[in-house]
């Protein structure tokens, strides 16, 4: 089970898990799909009291539609980064977790986009919700460009493989991955680039947000840490002005500057910089954003 635009990766087994990358009409058999916890445009709205907890909800029925296969696992990126950067309130992983577990299946934590201190709160995003994943998958930060990835797993669950199967992996354990991503640990606690995530990563969104407040076209700043998304819509209906995030990325490149868009509509703007990101480049990236809405007004 994933969520409805989620993006777990390439390979045959994850490109299923990963509709974001489906073809039209394409959904695996194996797979069911619930909405993403987006309070902004989605089913429920945040002014709704209980609205992260209805989406949760969601989890049964689509369990209930996978019939006699059963669900094996949940897999899900707790800032829900593809769906458009959602970070939804802490309730909505807490009751996904409950309700997964409770119909015997496994709640796996993505941590490769949202992991490793982005989020400015603890290592792992998934910490602060206080749920205990039975796996966590991380990958490219961990090696700051060098090739590494590492999945954790419960000893309990780990255990029952070796009783159905040899495992084995000529690459695993390679030591020089192994220095890559110590050194990368050693310099986020050494340089403190959690808080630094969080301090940064506050100030740009505060920015964003006075951005919003003299640019109709941004409907909705969100995100945590230096994770953040500015939902680019239609002033009157919140439709999604997909055309106009695409113009803003490309001029941003034209400018130096390095953004994309994601989400279902792809109109949302995807701000992950990298960890030792400092306020006069948050405050550079908003002078820019900010030339760049006003003459993509004409």
């Amino acid at each position: 089970m994933v969520s409805a635009y989620a993006y777990h990766g390439l390979t045959e087994a994850t490109h299923a898990l990963s509709p974001e990358e489906w073809a039209a009409q394409e959904r695996p058999a194996h797979v069911a799909t619930v909405p993403a916890p987006d309070g902004y445009r989605g089913a429920y709205r945040r002014e709704e009291e209980g609205w992260a907890e209805r989406y949760a909800a969601h989890i049964d029925g689509a369990a209930h539609a996978l019939g006699d296969r059963g669900l094996a696992a949940m897999y899900v990126d707790p800032a829900f980064t593809a769906d458009g950067i959602l970070s939804p309130p802490l309730a909505y992983l807490r009751e996904a977790a409950r309700r997964v577990q409770a119909l015997g299946g496994l709640l796996v934590a993505d941590e490769v986009q949202a992991g490793h201190g982005r989020s400015g709160t603890h290592l792992w995003s998934f910490q602060a919700s206080g749920i205990e994943p039975d796996m966590v998958v991380m990958g490219k930060p961990m090696g700051n460009g060098f090739p590494v990835a590492a999945l954790v797993v419960r000893s309990e669950v780990l255990a029952a493989v070796p009783e159905e199967t040899e495992l084995f992996s000529t690459f695993g354990g390679n030591p020089v991955a192994c220095v890559a991503a110590l050194a990368v640990l050693d310099v986020i606690a050494e340089e403190g680039l959690v808080t630094n995530a969080a301090e940064v990563g506050a100030y740009l969104r505060q920015g964003l947000m006075a951005l919003a407040e003299h640019h109709p076209l941004i409907g909705d700043v969100r995100g945590e840490g230096l994770l953040l998304g500015a939902e680019l819509v239609d002033q009157q209906t919140r439709a999604p002005a997909t055309g106009r995030a695409r113009m803003i990325t490309e001029a941003m490149r034209e400018r130096g500057i390095l953004i994309s868009a994601t989400g279902p509509a792809g109109n949302v703007l995807k701000i992950r910089p990298p960890l030792v990101f400092q306020r006069e480049h948050a405050d550079l990236l908003l002078q820019t954003l900010n030339d760049v809405l006003i003459s993509s007004r004409y």
